[in-house]
């Protein structure tokens, strides 16, 4: 058995209801708000096409809405990201977390790189469900 590799959680809190986070991130087409993935499309074999910064993407999610999961996979330039995302109750509000595990084929100086942008990303998600 392998070696348990490195994670990096991120969060956002906001004012706004789980089932309203759920709705929004649920369509991949709203991530778009956050900055970093261009001309997202759905396909008809239930995965979504994007342009990302690291080119051409694939995402395929795993949802249950009665549990707040948003687990996706994020398949781009070969590799495969796996990221499991909850919507969790807080308060009036909600809060999502984003757990990375860091994919075999990278160092760990090369995975927190490549996640050093989604707290932009983040922001923009914020910022559109707060309007």
């Amino acid at each position: 058995m392998n070696t348990p590799r490195s994670v990096i959680v991120k969060t956002m809190v906001t004012t706004k209801d789980v089932e309203s986070v759920f709705e929004f991130l649920i369509n991949v087409k709203n991530w778009e708000s956050g900055g970093a993935l261009k001309n997202v499309q759905k396909t008809s074999d239930d995965f979504w096409l994007c342009d990302s910064p690291f080119g051409q993407a694939k995402i395929k999610l795993r949802s249950n809405e009665k549990f707040g999961i948003l687990d996706h996979d994020f398949f781009v330039d070969g590799g495969k990201w796996t990221v499991s995302c909850r919507v969790t109750p807080n308060e009036s509000g909600s809060t999502v977390s984003w757990l990375f595990i860091r994919p075999e084929s990278m160092t760990q100086e090369q995975f927190e790189e490549q996640l050093k942008n989604f707290d932009t990303e983040i922001i923009g998600w914020k910022k559109s469900l707060e309007l």
